[in-house]
């Protein structure tokens, strides 16, 4: 019989579908329901399974057949219980990739596998043509000054030469003409006054006088007063000796 070549996720697609039809078709049965059988190859065109109807053993895979047009996509039915993993069948040969399904959602990341061994070290590899020398970077500056080095023996004196000869005095020249006097300069200004010196000493008190001689009685002769006008002074005349 020839059976129609199915893509991977489009035998994914089918398998969901028989999964939830027999899930239906057990939810239908009274109890108790049999075992689901073992997932069949996806049949051409596919069709509703039963799980209450009983399926022959898997027959042998058929040749692969060339790939169909995809037909419309039904209606998404409910989605039912998850049932049991059934036995996982031969492998068949690899179809041509089909269109890209929708994508599922993401399943929970496994536990990390243990570390294998480190594989050995392989053999060092010749060593490569010397490269070109590049080109000499620029000069650095110059560095500090060193430290002075300490001074060096100082050398033996040499012989002292031998005295030349003296020379001859030169003759006196004659003296010169005495000069003019010079005229006398002007006067300065006077300076200002020094300031007052402080107040001497008070001297000793001298001796008493002797006493006098008796003097001419003196007379008196009342003079007149005048008078001025109110609120002025009077005048008054004296004379006498």
């Amino acid at each position: 019989m020839k059976q129609k070549k199915f893509s991977r996720n489009s035998m994914i697609y089918h398998l969901q579908n028989i999964i939830n039809q027999r899930q239906n078709c057990n939810n239908g049965c009274r109890p108790p329901c049999p075992p689901p059988p073992p997932v069949p190859p996806c049949p051409d065109p596919p069709e509703p399974i039963c799980p209450c109807c009983h399926i022959g053993p898997t027959g042998p895979t058929g040749a692969t057949g060339p790939t169909g047009a995809t037909g419309p996509t039904g209606a998404t039915g409910p989605t039912g219980a998850t049932g049991p993993a059934g036995a996982t069948g031969p492998t068949g040969a690899t179809g041509p990739t089909g269109a890209t399904g929708p994508t599922g959602a993401t399943g929970a990341t496994g536990p990390t596998g243990a570390t294998g061994p480190t594989g050995a070290t392989g053999p060092t590899g010749a060593t490569g043509a010397t490269g070109p020398t590049g080109a000499t970077g620029p000069t650095g500056a110059t560095g500090p000054t060193g430290a002075t080095g300490p001074a060096g023996a100082t050398g033996p004196t040499g012989a002292t030469g031998p005295t030349g000869a003296t020379g001859l005095t030169g003759a006196t020249g004659p003296a010169g003409a005495t000069g003019p006097t010079g005229a006398t300069g002007a006067t300065g200004a006077t300076g200002s006054t020094g300031p007052t010196g402080p107040t001497g000493p008070t001297g000793p008190r001298g001796s008493t006088g002797s006493t006098g001689s008796t003097g001419t009685a003196a007379t008196v002769q009342v003079g007149t007063v005048t008078t001025g006008d109110p609120g002025t002074s009077a005048s008054v005349s004296n004379s006498g000796t």
